[in-house]
């Protein structure tokens, strides 16, 4: 029970410091709230671009076509013989039968490829009609056995983030390989741009938040060390009569944690507003791209905002109070 009390005391007390000083407490509180703004809001734009990233299928494929001379019969060739030998998934089916063996692997063994698959001429037409749709007025003129416009591929997958010189490389081993380049299609610049993108962003939400992090860290720190100022007499007796350290410092660090706290929840309830009523509304006027619905991001923007509340508050009363426990 004693030590349940005194839990509620330095709770009690920290309550009591942060009204104390109710406007020092309301600078930290709006500095930190800023600072998560800033936070999140990088963050919810990165993840979403990412999102719209992942759903162009073409961003991080190269797709490297076969001519119709050299591919097709080759590989109904290829076909015809491993038909009795091909088990598995189809997935399974469509790696075995490919045009070339020893090309596939030698194109699987380049660096930063992840995945590699031949894409016959009878699914490509079927990925098109499923694409476009049955009923797409130009199907009406090709059929995919006898009358089928498009080649043979293999298509290419490389790691997420590459950069452009790494996937210029995949590009040159290709053509080293025998094809040419004028059958390699890729997306090297926009890909390039869009990744730029990206860590631009990322790097000016990572300098706005470290700025505005040590900002709110000062102001915490001056906020609590008015409160030990005007408790300073008060600090000493409690030394005097044998009050230990982590006694007299408690409640202070609970006020750094309560300002922190409450920071957190002002600033998640402005990140729903800010994304849910004013981004997500100016995204579907413009139709620009999806954006994900905020609840798929509560609890990560919840928990990271607790964390940098209750750190920035920790660490500035830990700062703080220090000197004054000294008698």
């Amino acid at each position: 029970m004693k030590h349940i009390s005194t839990f509620f005391y330095h709770v009690g007390q920290g309550f009591v410091g942060v009204f104390r000083n109710p406007v020092m407490s309301t600078a930290s509180m709006l500095v930190l709230i800023c600072c998560m703004l800033i936070t999140g809001t990088f963050y919810l734009v990165i993840d979403n671009i990412n999102r719209n990233f992942k759903a162009l299928d073409d961003l991080n494929v190269m797709i490297v076509w076969i001519d119709d001379d050299t591919g097709d019969s080759d590989v109904s060739a290829d076909e015809s013989t491993q038909d009795d030998d091909m088990s598995g998934s189809p997935a399974d089916n469509r790696e075995t039968a490919v045009f070339d063996e020893e090309t596939l692997a030698a194109i699987r063994a380049l660096d930063h490829v992840t995945d590699v698959y031949y894409v016959s001429k009878q699914e490509a037409f079927d990925e098109l009609v499923a694409t476009e749709g049955s009923d797409a007025d130009f199907l009406q003129y090709f059929d995919a056995d006898t009358n089928n416009p498009l080649r043979a591929s293999y298509r290419l997958t490389f790691e997420s983030g590459t950069d452009t010189e790494n996937i210029r490389y995949i590009k040159s081993a290709l053509i080293d390989m025998g094809f040419d380049k004028e059958n390699i299609s890729e997306n090297i610049d926009l890909y390039d741009n869009l990744n730029n993108v990206k860590g631009a962003l990322t790097t000016v939400a990572l300098w706005l938040m470290a700025i505005l992090f040590v900002v709110s860290l000062f102001v915490i720190m001056n906020s609590i060390r008015l409160g030990l100022f005007s408790r300073r007499e008060e600090i000493q007796i409690m030394r005097y009569v044998g009050a230990t350290n982590a006694f007299i410092r408690t409640p202070f660090v609970f006020e750094g944690i309560i300002i922190g706290l409450i920071s957190a929840v002002i600033a998640l309830g402005l990140q729903y507003y800010l994304y849910a009523q004013v981004i997500s509304e100016i995204v579907r006027k413009y139709s620009v791209v999806d954006i994900a619905p905020f609840g798929s991001y509560l609890l990560y923007i919840g928990v990271g905002f607790a964390v940098i509340g209750v750190f920035a508050g920790v660490f500035g009363s830990l700062i703080s109070i220090r000197k004054y426990l000294k008698v």
